[in-house]
């Protein structure tokens, strides 16, 4: 019996030299804070509609497809940046006005599977293009792109 639980004590030993007796640190909580876009931002961004593409009745992208609830709208939009040094935007910003003049956020599905970003930083005196993707009614047109951040208007082409 004494040669079983000497074994015994042998097999659990390793188990207790592995066994760590410091207390392991409490996990850190990360906060952080909502992205506002200053002034200068507002200033130093440009944007420009370039096309404007209504009626789209589906989207499909490398993993998903999609209906709209109306119709889909593409906006092509470049942004420039026309300051010295970098300047951030979302896409939740610019919101699409219809002929009836309601405001139709960016479509989240859409742009996820089109794989648009929700956030860009700019370069400094750099120019990006993207598509922001709305989802209106049927019987409306589009007519605005209004940047409800520095609620400054764009008009679209055509």
């Amino acid at each position: 019996m004494k040669r079983v639980r000497r074994l015994l004590s042998l097999l659990f030993l390793p188990l207790a030299a592995c066994a760590d007796p410091t207390p392991t640190p409490s996990a850190t909580t990360v906060t952080t804070t909502q992205y506002v876009r200053t002034p200068a931002d507002c200033t130093k961004l440009e944007i420009a509609a370039l096309v404007v593409e209504p009626g789209h009745g589906y989207i499909f992208g490398t993993h998903a497809e999609w209906l709209p609830k109306g119709q889909f709208v593409r906006v092509r939009v470049a942004i420039t940046n026309a300051d010295n040094t970098f300047h951030t935007t979302r896409t939740t910003d610019y919101q699409l006005d219809d002929a009836a003049g309601t405001a139709h956020p960016v479509s989240n599905d859409a742009m996820a599977i089109k794989r648009q970003p929700t956030e860009v930083t700019i370069g400094a005196g750099n120019r990006l293009e993207l598509d922001l993707w709305y989802d209106i009614p049927l019987d409306t047109t589009p007519k605005l792109l209004r940047d409800s951040a520095c609620a400054t208007t764009t008009t679209l082409p055509g």
